[in-house]
């Protein structure tokens, strides 16, 4: 008779239920308990974690800020909830609007509220980068190796402005 056949709820996007010995537990300290996840879904969660932290990690680097504003949290929520685009892709449009087209200045009273102007734009940008680093072909440099003959100090026009001091001396 088996002790123990339960099996847990994944709290993470798929919502089914494996046993104990296929969970991990993800706890956003590092301590204590934290909620259980099965592998896939872990392997999620810390890509978002991380996504996210590299989001605001840039957002503090852009606007100089210690940390991202209310607001800009509240838009992040809200992009990431109702217009379903992820931590990544909202710092590559940020990126995009500031570094690359130029669009504006961060400025933290208005937050994050041009990404969805640019999100689309954004994206086909990146495809058509992609595309063209698919088809770009490095080419290996020619190198040409040259032999050169050592440099030797005597030649005519440097004996001609030599001046031999001992026969300066010479009063014969």
């Amino acid at each position: 008779m088996k002790l123990s056949s339960r099996l847990y709820k994944c709290y993470g996007y798929c919502g089914k239920s494996y046993p104990k010995s296929e969970m991990i537990v993800y706890s956003p300290t590092g301590k204590g308990e934290g909620k259980r996840y099965c592998l896939s879904c872990y392997q999620r969660k810390i890509k978002e974690v991380k996504d996210r932290e590299e989001l605001y990690n840039y957002i503090k680097k852009t606007y100089n800020i210690n940390f991202p504003t209310g607001n800009m949290l509240r838009q992040i929520k809200s992009f990431v909830r109702e217009r379903g685009y992820t931590y990544k892709n909202i710092r590559l449009t940020l990126d995009y609007i500031f570094r690359i087209k130029k669009a504006a200045k961060p400025e933290a009273k208005y937050g994050i509220a041009l990404v969805p102007y640019y999100y689309d734009e954004m994206l086909t940008y990146y495809k058509n980068l992609q595309e063209k680093r698919k088809h770009t072909v490095i080419k290996k440099p020619n190198i040409v190796h040259v032999k050169m003959k050592p440099f030797t100090q005597e030649n005519i026009y440097r004996n001609n402005k030599l001046i031999n001091m001992e026969r300066l001396l010479d009063t014969k």
